[in-house]
């Protein structure tokens, strides 16, 4: 078998996602390693992400941004971000 390119990897990756499936059935009925899906989806989302600095004015009222990257974070996270945005 031969070894999938990065961009290979994404398309599946992305493949997945669409598919409703969970990992481990989607990679079964690909042919897929598991331990391989998991591995390329961690670098890829590492090679992907950045940090992204936030300023906010607290004197406007509105808020405008934009995000482009995956982002995994808990729930407490999200929440302490929304909060200081406010």
């Amino acid at each position: 078998m031969m070894k999938k390119t990065r961009e290979q990897w994404k398309e599946v990756i992305e493949d997945q996602k669409a598919s409703g499936l969970s990992i481990e059935k989607y990679c079964q009925q690909s042919h897929i390693c598991v331990s391989s899906f998991y591995k390329y989806k961690s670098l890829i989302i590492k090679e992907e992400s950045s940090f992204l600095p936030v300023v906010v004015d607290k004197d406007d009222e509105m808020i405008d941004f934009e995000i482009d990257h995956h982002i995994s974070c808990s729930k407490q996270h999200v929440r302490v971000i929304l909060e200081s945005l406010l």
